[in-house]
């Protein structure tokens, strides 16, 4: 098994975090990535000082993909905007606490990818 596979990696996988859909929604964004099919979808919620208040995920895909937007969900609750916006690909690999090989390297970052396109359709709204 790999090193990526480690206990709290299998535990977000099997008992996922903030799983679901939220009722009203501030940002709201899908990816997937084609190579594997692994499917994302994001939903966050400000409060009045525009920070996290809320945040769900739905989507399917390999554990480490899951696993991560567990992971990541939990640890962007309570950060404003700027925090968001300024969350690096580092960072986001940072949360998983395992060694993510080049080829898993997408299934990690895939929260933060759908998180970013999010955040730029929330800034930059469509006339």
């Amino acid at each position: 098994m790999s090193d990526v596979y480690r206990p709290h990696i299998l535990d977000h996988y099997a008992n996922p975090r903030n799983q679901g859909r939220l009722d009203a929604p501030d940002i709201v964004a899908d990816a997937d990535d084609p190579s594997c099919g692994d499917q994302l979808r994001l939903e966050i919620a400000l409060d009045a000082h525009g920070r996290v208040a809320q945040v769900a995920f739905e989507g399917e895909g390999c554990i480490v993909s899951m696993a991560s937007a567990s992971i990541f969900t939990e640890s962007v609750k309570g950060k404003s905007l700027e925090e968001l916006e300024a969350l690096s690909e580092e960072d986001a690999l940072a949360l998983l606490d395992a060694p993510v090989s080049a080829a898993r390297r997408r299934c990690a970052l895939l929260p933060l990818k759908v998180l970013q396109t999010g955040l730029k359709t929330y800034r930059e709204p469509s006339p």
